[in-house]
């Protein structure tokens, strides 16, 4: 885990999971979803990863670095459509 916008070095994605499920125990929000505390924590931080790399490819396909700095680049945009 921890692939996405952010790289390795930027944040400690196993740190952060423990503190998720430290979070989520302390809250008893396991409960609701009736799972133990560190899949779920194991679970949203995959949510984190897979939206962070969506989100790059999104940007990346809009020819941008970033929402807050945006960079342009000219190249052919291809719909998803054509690349199947």
């Amino acid at each position: 885990m921890g692939e996405g916008i952010m790289t390795k070095e930027m944040i400690n994605f196993k740190k952060f999971e423990k503190e998720l499920a430290d979070l989520i125990n302390i809250h008893s929000i396991e409960n609701y979803c009736d799972m133990p505390d560190f899949l779920l924590a194991q679970a949203l931080c995959g949510i984190i990863s897979v939206f962070g790399n969506a989100s790059k490819k999104n940007l990346d396909w809009h020819g941008c670095d970033s929402i807050c700095h945006p960079y342009h680049q000219k190249k052919n945009r291809k719909s998803h459509a054509n690349k199947m």
